[in-house]
């Protein structure tokens, strides 16, 4: 899939945070967004994201104009995003954090929480995650929670997968981790834009 954004602008009253910016995203590439905190770079993910709405400018899917009114236009048209706090119910297990807001019912309307166990275990054992669905959330370690949003994004087949500072909160060894991760995701066919103001990690991971 082929994400472009074409002269997004978005200002915030007199502040202009995005000004008439261009990005390709080839499919299947880490692509790195640099720049020191306050640059705009999170903003703009969220423009693509539909958590805001641009002022001026476009978001394109394979060429095709796209309106994202909200997080779930984006994620019905294959863009999933990792926080850098992370969106999840503490009190819920894994398996209930995978399925909120995209639940699957058996007969009688009651959720298939077998269905979310089982997306949760195939994800995880394709990336070698190691997560599991019965554990609560508020019990795992934050490198564990944040593999947890990506398996979230995946159940719902992202294409594209956005990375807003995800190292921020993690240890040395989860960063490493989260870098093999991202590798294992590129290779398997998914883009990933990266968002740091760290450069080593961009000369690690960065195709462009």
């Amino acid at each position: 899939m082929k994400l472009e954004l074409r002269g997004i602008t978005k200002r915030f009253g007199a502040l202009t945070a995005n000004d008439h910016i261009d990005l390709t995203i080839e499919p299947g590439e880490i692509h790195c967004l640099l720049g020191e905190n306050g640059a705009g770079k999170s903003t703009l993910m969220n423009v693509l994201y539909g958590l805001y709405q641009a002022d001026d400018g476009d978001i394109l899917i394979d060429d095709a104009v796209q309106g994202f009114s909200g997080p779930g236009d984006a994620m019905a048209a294959g863009i999933g995003m990792v926080h850098q706090h992370f969106m999840l119910i503490p009190v819920f297990t894994v398996a209930e954090n995978v399925m909120l807001g995209h639940e699957q019912t058996k007969f009688g309307g009651r959720l298939d929480l077998a269905a979310a166990r089982a997306r949760v275990h195939e994800i995880s054992k394709r990336f070698g995650f190691n997560v599991d669905p019965d554990a609560l959330v508020e019990d795992l370690p934050v490198g564990v929670q944040q593999r947890v949003e990506i398996i979230k994004a995946l159940s719902r087949d992202a294409k594209v997968l956005v990375f807003d500072e995800p190292t921020a909160v993690l240890t040395p060894q989860e960063t490493d981790e989260l870098m093999t991760t991202m590798h294992q995701l590129r290779d398997a066919g998914t883009s990933i834009v990266f968002i740091t103001h760290k450069l080593r990690e961009v000369r690690e991971v960065a195709d462009r």
